[in-house]
């Protein structure tokens, strides 16, 4: 499993390009939530004054899984796999 942060549609399109399996997520937050987060990782290497000019970069997918940001990391988790274990069944 691998994720990144792709933000526009071109750089989804090469990641989905040859490749049927790939699962598009889109963790969607809204900016308060994922500032307060960033706010409590001061370690990261994005720092949250970044944050601003990826809400404006992000090219929202109109396809693919969407999950809510705000619910508990398990609970994210347990929604893409279950997800994925669609997929494989098609």
């Amino acid at each position: 499993m691998l994720s990144c942060s792709a933000l526009k549609e071109r750089y989804r399109r090469a990641l989905l390009a040859g490749n049927p399996g790939v699962l598009v997520v889109h963790l969607k937050g809204d900016y308060d939530l994922i500032w307060g987060r960033m706010k409590n990782r001061p370690e990261h290497y994005m720092k949250p004054d970044m944050l601003k000019s990826q809400f404006v970069t992000l090219e929202e997918p109109p396809y693919g899984l969407v999950v809510d940001a705000s619910l508990p990391v398990d609970k994210i988790v347990e929604e893409v796999l279950a997800h994925a274990a669609q997929m494989d069944d098609a």
